[in-house]
């Protein structure tokens, strides 16, 4: 049983990792090759009187041998020329003030003040959202192999247009071909983009689109839209009406994750790839111990633990200073609660600090300074030590001091009651999952070789 266990896990690793990464085998065989030469004097018997010189017997055998080895060198490259898990758009122009979607910047920060039914309605940029999970393109070399041409498609994408639901465009594994414009060789890139792409189920579209690509550093990009959409939501018998769209459209956004490959990489071994950032993971969670009296966990004073730390996408992106270890970062998400009437969200913080190394692929430290702009006004100063357990997961035990606001207008989640403003300290114990973390020689800035 365990080693069909231990099988299925190797598959499952392997099928994951071959879309993902190209395995190059080199086989060799080395030959040795020795001769073995031994000399044997046979002298004769009896005596021989001095000075008299006798013929003397030699026997000479030569021995050849030959070993013959194989050896196997395994290299490791790219196999994508896209990876991302989540992009957001804030789009432009896709409905009328009083029926817009209320997207916001990148499709992220809508406005969660409460409106009163007597205030007039107000002037908003961005109307919708086009929001896109699990990006996967790979090289194209169509026309002759012509460059920087890609393939792919995305788990789901979902265009919210206005405020009405059956203006929305849903597509689950829409096929998309795009071509590239590098103006920019090394990180972060610039490029110009063009994309045609189309969807079946559940709804039927067509999607021409340019963008101004900037990324990627850490799997952090920025882009600027404009194109075409074109589609239908087939009625559902009993729950909606089908509904026919055509909208010019331009738009801002933001992705994390979300890693780029210019075709030359494809050449590159994984280990000479140019790596810009001290970490890289899906999340962040931790348990609290906070000052604050009402926890969210148990009913009662002095409780063991009373907070919850929860960050989604975050990102250290190294700057290229010495001595090494200054970044900036941020996430898609920050929540920092410390009790039942204290705590503060964050969309994409911002964050600050200093990473040091203290022991090699070991043992990490981390101090930061993180300011929460949007719903809550906040800041929280920490510092963490990290214990690396595997290339995508760690423990930590982290500590600081947190002060603001919390969340503005109506709550986001009935954890947090009656939230105003607070401070407070706090200590926890945590873990990274699917984070990387990035030793010195692994960033570009400072190989040596480095432009």
């Amino acid at each position: 049983m365990l080693s069909l266990a231990l099988g299925g896990c190797a598959a499952a690793t392997d099928f994951l990792q071959t879309p993902l990464t190209r395995t190059e085998r080199d086989v060799y065989t080395i030959v040795h090759r020795d001769t073995v030469q031994q000399t044997k004097l046979l002298n004769p018997p009896g005596e021989s009187d001095r000075g008299v010189l006798f013929p003397n017997v030699r026997r000479v055998t030569v021995q050849h041998m030959a070993v013959f080895r194989d050896s196997i060198v395994e290299r490791y490259y790219p196999n994508f020329i896209r990876l991302g898990v989540f992009e957001s758009v804030g789009l432009l122009g896709t409905a009328p003030s009083h029926d817009a979607y209320d997207a916001g910047l990148f499709g992220l920060f809508p406005d969660v003040l409460e409106e009163q039914e007597t205030q007039p309605s107000r002037s908003r940029l961005f109307t919708g959202a086009w929001r896109r999970f699990g990006i996967l393109e790979y090289r194209f070399p169509w026309f002759y192999g012509a460059r920087h041409w890609s393939v792919g498609s995305v788990s789901i994408e979902l265009f919210q247009l206005s405020r009405q639901r059956r203006s929305w465009l849903v597509g689950v594994l829409p096929l998309y071909v795009s071509k590239r414009w590098y103006f920019r060789e090394l990180p972060p890139y610039v490029a110009a983009a063009v994309s045609l792409g189309t969807s079946l189920f559940p709804s039927q579209y067509l999607n021409l689109t340019g963008s101004l690509d900037v990324g990627s550093l850490g799997g952090v990009n920025l882009r600027g839209y404009a194109g075409f959409l074109w589609g239908q939501t087939p009625a559902q018998q009993g729950r909606s009406e089908g509904s026919s769209t055509a909208k010019l459209y331009a738009g801002l956004g933001t992705s994390l994750l979300d890693f780029l490959n210019r075709e030359e990489e494809l050449q590159q071994e994984w280990n000479h790839h140019r790596h810009s950032a001290w970490s890289v993971g899906i999340g962040h969670g931790a348990f609290l111990r906070t000052t604050a009296s009402r926890s969210i966990w148990t009913e009662g004073s002095s409780p063991l633990i009373s907070g919850l730390l929860l960050r989604a996408f975050p990102v250290q992106l190294a700057l290229p200073l010495r001595p090494p270890g200054f970044y900036v970062g941020t996430a898609l998400a920050s929540t920092l609660i410390l009790g039942l009437d204290q705590g503060a969200v964050g969309i994409l913080p911002l964050r600050a600090g200093y990473w040091l190394e203290l022991i090699p692929a070991g043992l990490y430290g981390d101090v930061t300074a993180e300011a929460f702009y949007y719903p809550s006004n906040a800041v929280n100063l920490s510092a963490r030590l990290l214990l690396r357990l595997s290339d995508i997961a760690n423990l930590f035990i982290t500590a600081g001091f947190a002060n603001g606001s919390a969340l503005r207008g109506r709550e986001w989640w009935d954890i947090i009651t009656d939230a105003g403003r607070f401070s407070g300290w706090y200590v926890g114990i945590g873990t990274g999952i699917g984070e990387r973390l990035f030793r010195p020689s692994d960033l570009w800035y400072y190989r040596p070789h480095s432009p």
